[in-house]
């Protein structure tokens, strides 16, 4: 039995993946949008927001990308399933276009395009989706502590790389129907994301928890950035933008453990996805 779709989701599902002719989009034309520059911050509120799913193979980017479109799955014969959907969301009575990227384990879905080889093709595309996301979903297996360890030094090359000053980032714990096989406890996951400033949900693609929260968070995350005033914490002094190195060395510097108070009151905060 096919899954409901996500409410509020309309337009065509870009990809590879056979489907019915509305859901079509050729594949270059999903690559000339990485080729695109990023928005300026002070793009408009409709879109299209540019979000990337980034994170260790097998933690479940390509189900929630899955549950974006209001898909069930992949067929197995697929041998190399969609990279990119776009759809319509309405996030607190705004109407907002979202285009959402699955290609951070796809080096091979770019062979040929251009004459790059294979590794080649694959660091491309993740460098373009680095330097063109509006917004990053880091995502982890909540039954896998490896892909939760790997999170750190993904994100340090993600904030180097992004041309934005302070992308949003939210670390997605998916795979949370999983309780008897879960490694990494949610409260490791919230102290995480305090120590990243980042913000922190958990999800189950399989189970369509949390799903809709994420995407619309990601869209709320995106906003509330974009309508800051200039000047924010991820400038220097007289206002002077970071240098990539001085947010790299500000990112490492955030990683010493803070007091229990500290932790104690961004942990509140920290899995609101409808504030900074």
């Amino acid at each position: 039995m096919a899954l409901p779709p996500l409410g509020g989701l309309r337009g065509p599902r870009r990809g590879s993946l056979p489907l019915p002719s509305k859901h079509q989009l050729r594949r270059e034309a999903a690559v000339e949008e990485l080729d695109s520059p990023p928005q300026s911050p002070g793009g408009s509120p409709g879109g299209p927001y540019r979000v990337v799913l980034a994170g260790e193979s097998g933690v479940g980017k390509t189900a929630l990308a899955g549950t974006f479109a209001g898909l069930r799955g992949v067929p197995a014969e697929d041998e190399h399933p969609a990279d990119t959907y776009e759809g319509r969301l309405s996030v607190d009575e705004e109407e907002t276009t979202l285009i959402l990227y699955d290609i951070w384990d796809q080096p091979s879905s770019a062979d040929g395009d251009g004459g790059l080889p294979q590794g080649e093709a694959g660091a491309w595309l993740r460098e373009s989706c680095l330097q063109t996301g509006d917004a990053f979903l880091l995502v982890f297996s909540v039954a896998d502590r490896r892909s939760f360890s790997r999170l750190p030094p993904t994100l340090l090359r993600l904030r180097e790389a992004s041309p934005h000053p302070d992308p949003p980032v939210i670390l997605v714990g998916n795979k949370s129907d999983l309780a008897r096989s879960r490694e990494v406890s949610l409260e490791e996951g919230r102290s995480l994301a305090v120590m990243l400033s980042c913000k922190h949900i958990e999800t189950s693609a399989a189970l369509h928890h949390n799903t809709r929260e994420l995407f619309e968070g990601a869209v709320r995350q995106i906003r509330l950035r974009r309508r800051r005033p200039a000047g924010g914490p991820s400038r220097g002094p007289g206002g002077r933008r970071e240098s990539r190195t001085k947010k790299a060395k500000r990112f490492l510097s955030s990683l010493v453990p803070r007091n229990g108070r500290f932790f104690k009151q961004r942990s509140k905060s920290c899995n609101d996805l409808s504030v900074l």
